[in-house]
């Protein structure tokens, strides 16, 4: 009896082991396998049953069979087998179903890092080793031929300071490299077309769990807009200061140049002409000139206004002036240009100028070139060379000036319309600065192009839009007899000399004021008794334009003159907008003055 129960007790162990060998099938994924091992623990179970029904044939026997015990341990052996590679199985199986999860998110990741790259506009590269040779790249950071696949010796380059970066001083290699961060490096990046850049690079080195380096992510910011802006900026501020600085300088100096330069004329025209006082009086007068001129400089160097602009020709323009300075250049003036509103005598400046400036640095005794032309100025044109500031794309009247000098480098080039800045030990005036500032006056600009060593081209741009024309000429209806002038500035000796100059040499009648508030009390006493009144801008109490605008209340259409010795913030055009008839900036001659007063009066001066 015992026998019989050892071996359905083997069976049954065999048939739960073949159980287990399915169920490890499912877990495992090994189908044959499994099978095989199941079908064999079956078939071990069916001849334990077919001995079974063998003995019982012939009769169990009383005594326990010791190889019937032997199977049912091998029996048990095999289930705990089973038993015990279905956890093993078990535990690969989750293992396997972890790293699919987690490869399924590694790719997720990965899809979502692709995507970040390819959408964001800041250049980013993502080293994957250590070495760095393995590099991948977005859109932005590949437009700029520098690390990533396909970039070889022919790309771009790294400066810093106008040293050539090596691959290993590079930011992504250096982060990988040292393992430290690279925060705010500024770099300049020459593409291999030429064009220079400016970037703001940042790196950091990628690490494993344990802390060894993996490889580094780099981007970089392209600054070289919010630099530029900030320059101009920065320049703008600079030169708005100058302009304040210089107008109230200039206000002060004009005011005494006005009352030197109208006693000189008075005392030159009381002197005899064989006199020997003559010649003083013109060494003084020569003085008083240049005094004069670097005073108008410095009110040019900061935006300063016109005196007179008319519409005029360039090219006989610059012809003149380059016969009144007798230099040997070669001419290459084109005929037949259009008219163009300019002040002829602040072009003549600025030809001047710059022919000067092309004679200092000619230090080869090279050709130095003048020429004028026409240009229909793009948006292409506008980023070639170096711009003193930035104007609109459109015609233009141009100015060339080219030398074959030393050059100018890409340092000195930024500050050479800055005032006073000078290349050589020492400066003589404002030069260029005032030069850009009539320019700009104009509403033009200068292009410098320069290339050290062989020589500079200096292109100045006059616009030239169509329909231009002057303004229509002041007239008077009716012709004045009286000729009585009501003279209002602040400064008491100008005040007398203006007085009797107007008296002596125009046959004027002159009623003076020590300001606007006190012109205006004198005017409205007697409102119908001034043909003109010539009033400066600024003075105590009441200034020039506000004095006027309560006289044309008292008297519409009453004839002024606006004088001033600031560039800002009057101007001929905004005298003219107030009602003045005309605008004289100070210091001006009597031949300006009479001009002026012929024009307006409409009548012959005496």
């Amino acid at each position: 009896m015992i026998n019989l129960l050892v071996i359905l007790l083997s069976v049954l162990l065999q048939i739960a082991a073949a159980g287990f060998a399915i169920r490890i099938n499912r877990i495992a994924g090994r189908s044959l396998v499994w099978l095989v091992l199941s079908g064999a623990l079956v078939l071990m179970a069916v001849r334990r049953l077919m001995v079974l029904d063998d003995l019982l044939r012939r009769g169990l026997p009383d005594h326990l069979l010791s190889y019937e015990v032997l199977g049912l341990v091998i029996s048990a052996l095999f289930l705990a087998g089973m038993i015990l590679v279905q956890g093993v199985f078990r535990s690969k199986a989750v293992e396997a179903t972890r790293l699919d999860e987690a490869r399924i998110q590694a790719r997720a990741e990965a899809d979502k890092l692709s995507a970040v790259m390819a959408a964001t506009p800041i250049p980013l590269w993502i080293a994957e080793d250590p070495a760095c040779q393995v590099v991948q790249a977005n859109a932005a950071a590949s437009r700029l031929h520098l690390m990533g696949p396909g970039v070889g010796p022919g790309g771009s380059i790294l400066l810093q300071d106008g040293r050539e970066l090596s691959l290993d001083e590079w930011p992504l290699q250096r982060a990988a490299r040292t393992g430290e961060p690279v925060h705010d490096l500024p770099l300049d990046l020459v593409n291999p077309e030429g064009e220079v850049r400016r970037l703001m690079f940042y790196a950091t080195p990628l690490r494993d769990g344990e802390g060894r380096i993996q490889g580094a992510v780099c981007g970089g910011v392209d600054i070289t807009d919010s630099r530029r802006a900030e320059a101009a900026l920065s320049k703008a501020q600079k030169m708005e200061s100058l302009g304040m600085l210089s107008g109230g300088i200039a206000h002060d100096f004009n005011n005494i140049f006005q009352s030197m330069t109208a006693n000189l004329e008075m005392a030159q025209a009381a002197v005899p002409e064989e006199s020997k006082s003559q010649v003083y009086l013109l060494r003084l007068k020569a003085g008083l000139d240049r005094a004069s001129r670097l005073s108008r400089d410095i009110l040019y160097s900061s935006g300063g206004d016109l005196r007179r602009p008319e519409p005029l020709s360039l090219s006989p323009l610059v012809a003149e002036a380059l016969d009144r300075m007798g230099l040997p250049v070669q001419r290459e003036l084109a005929s037949n240009l259009p008219a163009i509103l300019v002040d002829p005598l602040l072009v003549s400046r600025v030809v001047e100028g710059l022919v000067t400036n092309a004679l200092e640095a000619n230090t080869a005794n090279g050709a130095i070139r003048v020429r004028t032309c026409m240009r229909t100025l793009t948006a292409a044109d506008l980023a070639t060379g170096h711009w003193a500031e930035a104007i609109e794309p459109g015609i233009y009247a141009v100015l060339e000036v080219s030398d074959q000098g030393h050059g100018i480098d890409n340092g000195t080039l930024a500050k050479i319309f800055d005032p006073f800045f000078s290349t050589r030990d020492l400066g003589r005036g404002l030069g260029l600065a005032a030069a850009l500032g009539i320019v700009r006056g104009h509403r033009g600009g200068i292009q410098v192009e320069s290339i050290p060593g062989v020589g500079s081209v200096f292109r100045v741009h006059l616009p030239a839009p169509e329909g231009q024309a002057s303004a229509a000429p002041i007239t008077v209806a009716d012709l004045h007899t009286r000729n009585v002038v009501l003279l209002a500035d602040d400064e008491l000796e100008l005040r007398e000399v203006m007085a009797e100059m107007l008296q002596d040499w125009f046959g004027l009648e002159v009623v003076s004021a020590a300001d606007g508030q006190e012109a205006l009390e004198i005017f409205a006493q007697r409102p119908e008794a001034f043909d003109l009144v010539l009033l400066d801008a600024t003075m105590p109490r009441m200034g020039g334009v506000e004095s006027f605008r309560a006289m044309q209340a008292l008297r519409p259409g009453l004839p002024g003159i606006l004088c001033s010795g600031y560039a800002l913030p009057v101007s001929r055009d905004q005298a003219i907008a107030q009602g003045f008839a005309d605008f004289l900036k100070k210091p001006f001659t009597s031949a300006e003055l009479e001009v002026l007063l012929d024009r307006v009066l409409g009548a012959r001066l005496k």
